[in-house]
């Protein structure tokens, strides 16, 4: 398999220099606080993780795609400490549909789901069909946990 990955610029601010500052950034703060191994390894996982998804969206080849969201899958089943369905192993099993991702766009925005139903011209009900599969399919209990699963897997 073979995948074109985007190219940092010498300067810094192509899309793989910025994903390695945002996981630095993220470590950095993590290690102002009381820093536990279990936590670091979480946030590298959920990283790797996210960028194995985000691949996954470029590549044309869907037997690819599925193979490294699989591997995504199981990077994130072995976060430590994760128990149940809502731990991030629950994460990325499966992928967001086209519609069920427009959800979730739609969901940061605090928007009720009437009106996002009437946003994307569907019904109430589907609107809640597909928030429903978004909640499970990234192992989300409240809007704003799988707004923020979302940005960690970098869906959004």
């Amino acid at each position: 398999m073979h995948t074109h990955m985007p190219r940092a610029e010498p300067d810094g601010s192509g899309p793989v220099d910025g994903r390695v500052a945002d996981l630095h950034g993220r470590l950095r703060s993590l290690s102002r606080g009381p820093l536990g191994a279990d936590e670091a390894v979480t946030t590298c996982l959920v990283w790797v993780a996210g960028v194995l998804v985000e691949i996954a969206e470029d590549v044309t080849d869907a037997r690819s795609a599925r193979e490294l969201r699989d591997e995504a899958s199981a990077v994130l089943a072995s976060v430590p400490g994760q128990d149940g369905p809502a731990g991030a192993s629950a994460v990325a099993l499966e992928p967001l549909t086209d519609r069920q991702l427009a959800v979730l766009h739609a969901l940061q925005l605090e928007a009720p789901l009437r009106q996002i139903a009437d946003g994307m011209y569907v019904s109430y009900n589907t609107v809640k069909s597909h928030t429903r599969a978004v909640y499970r399919k990234l192992g989300a209990r409240t809007r704003a946990e799988a707004v923020d699963r979302g940005r960690e897997l970098g869906l959004m």
